[in-house]
């Protein structure tokens, strides 16, 4: 028996041996675990209870081979498929419909865009349609085609427009030309009679000045702004308009000089002036006329050019995407007005104001107010005492030329009137058609696309497994296990939730070996495995003498 008690503990200390080595070769393995070898002494009773207990051991063997599975340290990569598990989870593969388990995260695409290990195992998880993650459990896949363009629909402009700066009001003194529309607002015409019975066309005109709510009135006689001695039919005439009570107060200078009251009670103003033929006139007015005014087609207005600053309060310019995703560049200017808290826009497409019918891309006369806190408080479409609430949200059209009725909502947001340097943030929905550039996961296991365009796409979920009994799961090889009996059914789910831990993108798990302390263990299964081969030595020196008895 003693042949055997020795033989035992050299076969242990062989094994012992092995197991060592084996760790220290995978020391450098990703997501390997050393395993331990677990020893168990052997008794020989030939009936239980019989005899002494202090029976004589018959030496030793193996009663299992452990795995550790603890966490080896983290090791960050260049690799953004190369993936480590903070948790007790492990990677779910497909290997020729059979399920085995890794910690070893090494991943790349094989050339179909699948997710794939070194060896060829197919990577599971959960696909997206349309950045919906599914909850079917398979091979992780990255499309490889490139992602379709998306026109703009909305533009958001969050703009701070400096309180303090200078008042560009929209009007300007023009020289007023009866044939010039340019030069005034509305007309008002009617034949009167001179003293003499002959008819006459007589027209009032009425122009912004470049006061605010004030319009200057001028009078034209069959078209002449002068009488035959060359004096104007109607001398300076101003009518203003008090936007808080609603009423007109109208100053004249060189006619009659009625007073001040509310529309309808107004003292009428008079024009006169003399004819060649000797004739005179003499024609009356009523200023209640001013209330049939409406939004202004035509005014002598400030001209805007966006390539000159000096036409503009602030502006900037930025990129829209139409439906082919060809690139256009929009561009937004506000115009500080006299009126107080109150800015003109503009908007430009290409650098043009107008769109190709000449149209202005946005509605005249749009103005942005705020309140006395410096808050946007709406958009209006002309002004006082034209300005119309604008009940929709500030839209163009006729910007894409792949589709003329194609809007583009504009969004001013949470823009402000602060005393602050002007400046902007913009943004907008629109994007290029693009090439996929690159992929990677995130620490919810998303597996997450990058565009040439700048886009980005969900495109799946990995998914992770764990066991109610870590410890007995079967190895398969290339760091990978099986479920046993022993280890349960895995239980699949999603990085972040439950127990089965959090992703590291761009890291890898190294082994889980202390090198210096296998290469203890290493000394100690020599020692051992050379201490047992002393005992057989022995024994067959103990037993060849017994041999040489005669």
């Amino acid at each position: 028996m003693g042949f055997n008690t020795a033989l035992s503990g050299i076969k242990a200390s062989a094994d012992f041996l092995s197991s060592t080595g084996n760790n220290i070769a995978n020391s450098d393995t990703t997501g390997f675990k050393k395993s331990r070898v677990e020893f168990g002494d052997i008794y020989n009773t030939s009936v239980v209870g019989a005899g002494s207990s202090n029976t004589i051991g018959s030496g030793v063997r193996i009663n299992n081979v452990a795995q550790e599975f603890s966490s080896g340290n983290i090791a960050y990569t260049d690799n953004n498929l190369d993936l480590a598990i903070d948790g007790t989870g492990f990677f779910v593969l497909d290997v020729g419909g059979t399920q085995t388990y890794t910690r070893a995260g090494d991943f790349k695409l094989d050339e179909e865009g699948y997710l794939v290990t070194n060896d060829g195992a197919y990577v599971q998880g959960y696909n997206a349609t349309n950045g919906i993650i599914g909850g079917s459990l398979e091979n992780l896949v990255v499309p490889t085609e490139r992602i379709a363009p998306q026109a703009t629909e909305n533009i958001s402009i969050e703009a701070n427009l400096d309180s303090e700066a200078e008042d560009m009001p929209p009007y300007i003194s023009a020289s007023f030309d009866p044939s010039e529309p340019d030069t005034y607002t509305y007309t008002q015409t009617q034949n009167v009679l001179d003293s003499a019975g002959t008819q006459h066309s007589v027209t009032l005109y009425y122009a912004k000045s470049d006061l605010p709510n004030t319009y200057e009135v001028y009078a034209t006689v069959d078209g002449t702004l002068t009488d035959s001695a060359g004096t104007s039919w109607l001398g300076s005439t101003f009518v203003t308009f008090d936007e808080e009570s609603g009423n007109f107060a109208p100053t004249y200078s060189g006619a009659t000089a009625p007073g001040v009251g509310s529309i309808g009670t107004l003292t009428p103003f008079t024009l006169a002036g003399s004819f060649a033929s000797g004739a005179t006139l003499s024609s009356t007015y009523d200023p209640a006329v001013a209330n049939t005014l409406t939004t202004p087609a035509s005014y002598a207005r400030r001209s805007f050019d966006p390539t000159n600053p000096e036409t503009y309060t602030y502006g900037n310019t930025n990129t829209v995407y139409d439906a082919l995703g060809e690139r256009h560049t929009i561009g937004y200017y506000f115009i500080k007005q006299g009126e107080q808290n109150t800015w003109e826009m503009k908007v430009t497409v290409d650098g043009e104001v107008n769109d190709s019918n000449g149209n202005p891309f946005l509605t005249e006369d749009t103005v942005v107010t705020f309140d006395s806190e410096g808050n946007i408080s709406g958009t209006y479409i002309g002004y006082p005492p034209f300005a119309v609430a604008n009940p929709t949200q500030l839209s163009i059209t006729g910007w894409d030329p792949t589709d003329p009725f194609a809007p583009l909502d504009i969004d001013l947001g949470a823009t402000t009137q602060y005393a602050l340097t002007s400046s902007d943030v913009f943004g907008q929905d629109g994007y290029a058609a693009g090439e996929l550039q690159g992929v990677g996961f995130d620490e919810d296991g998303y597996l997450t696309a990058t565009y040439t365009n700048q886009q980005t796409a969900i495109l799946g979920q990995i998914a992770l497994a764990t066991f109610d009994n870590t410890d007995g799961l079967t190895p398969a090889g290339n760091t990978a296990w099986v479920a046993s009996s022993s280890s349960g059914a895995a239980n699949i789910g999603k990085p972040g939730t439950g127990t089965f831990g959090s992703i590291q993108g761009g890291a890898l798990e190294e082994s889980n070996v202390d090198l210096t302390s296998e290469l203890v263990a290493l000394i100690e299964a020599q020692r051992n495995y050379q201490a047992n081969s002393k005992t057989l030595e022995t024994e067959n020196t103990v037993t060849q003498t017994i041999i040489n008895l005669r």
